[in-house]
């Protein structure tokens, strides 16, 4: 993604997290920064909208579903003042409600600058896109992107012009290039949908080598146990193992993964961070630096569907950056993570 779209996808997950920031085109997670969110623009109940009639004064688009759209204004054309939406393609999946998981690609315009504010599709600098995920109706996502894409259907290409009281508010966001009353176009690709707790399903094999951490609780049951071996030194290479085998498809290098985790300090045996214990599933680009090296190495190649036991050496965690310390973690600490695989895309 460009610049502009990074902002606009800004990542906000705590450093406690594996991800080590946005990276080039990469992103995390389409919430804004909240530091941008005015309390004027910060509801989590989605304005209404009006839909598009014929004639309507909305940028023309072009571009198929999959591809970044182009967007076109009429000439003369003024940019609406008010929260509208058209659907373009009508998907055929599963309606998205509120508390939902989107998985969306978009294209991001400045209406009022008549500008590109890039896309999250592949490019010829991009090779693969990097869908983000939203959760619907939280109060840090733009309130244009809750109205838009609740009720969509899965499959769905769906247009939104979003005034600044449904966008970033009378602050603008300076570094996406966006005034204060600028008018801003999206055009999303609805590509999939998940419940927020959205859960792999299968039981773990046995777990019996002794120096591994055993994990303990089944995939719905909350979070897992993980249970450092006493008196075992960590191994100091890279452990990747498999505890349920998933029957889906082979994750690629470029994905973006949803995902369940929760991670233990192995030198502390302190649980320091839990999407299971958030309720909420996880998303990030994998294999291209986005999270942590050993996530990275860990998890191409797997399969969704897959439970994994991942016990990552300093030197693939947060040993390069000195360790985490608002998360207790050290710079010489080993980090085990058990990730559910739940999609890719």
């Amino acid at each position: 993604m460009s610049e502009a779209a990074n902002r606009i996808a800004a990542e906000t997950t705590p450093t406690a997290r594996p991800s080590r920031g946005s990276r080039g085109k990469l992103a995390l997670s389409v919430v804004l920064l909240a530091g941008l969110m005015t309390a004027g623009c910060s509801s989590s109940t989605p304005t209404p909208a009006s839909s598009t009639a014929a004639g309507s004064s909305l940028p023309v688009t072009s571009g198929s579903f999959g591809q970044a759209a182009v967007i076109t204004p009429a000439p003369g054309s003024t940019p609406s003042t008010t929260l509208e939406t058209k659907v373009l393609v009508q998907g055929t999946g599963q309606a998205l409600a509120k508390g939902d998981l989107a998985v969306i690609n978009f294209t991001a315009y400045n209406w009022s600058q008549k500008k590109s504010l890039g896309d999250s599709y592949a490019s010829t600098t991009q090779a693969t896109a990097s869908p983000q995920s939203v959760q619907l109706g939280s109060s840090s996502v733009l309130p244009a992107w809750n109205t838009a894409l609740t009720g969509a259907k899965v499959g769905s290409r769906i247009e939104v012009a979003a005034p600044p009281a449904d966008a970033f508010g009378t602050a603008g966001n300076s570094q996406a290039g966006v005034g204060a009353t600028d008018v801003l176009i999206f055009v999303f690709d609805v590509v999939g949908g998940y419940p927020a707790n959205a859960q792999i399903t299968g039981t773990m094999a046995a777990q019996t080598d002794a120096s591994l951490p055993k994990v303990v609780g089944e995939p719905g049951s909350g979070n897992p146990t993980v249970t450092i071996p006493t008196g075992v030194k960590p191994p100091t290479g890279l452990v990747s193992k498999v505890l349920i085998q998933g029957t889906g498809a082979t994750v690629a290098k470029g994905q973006t993964l949803l995902m369940q985790y929760t991670g233990v300090d192995w030198n502390t045996g302190k649980n320091f961070d839990s999407s299971f214990t958030r309720k909420t599933a996880f998303s990030t680009a994998i294999g291209e630096g986005a999270v942590i090296a050993g996530w990275d190495q860990g998890l191409v190649g797997k399969h969704v569907g897959d439970r994994v036991l991942l016990v990552i050496p300093p030197s693939l965690g947060y040993g390069p950056q000195g360790g985490q310390s608002s998360a207790g973690i050290g710079k010489d600490d080993t980090l085990v993570f058990v990730v559910d695989i739940v999609a890719a895309f």
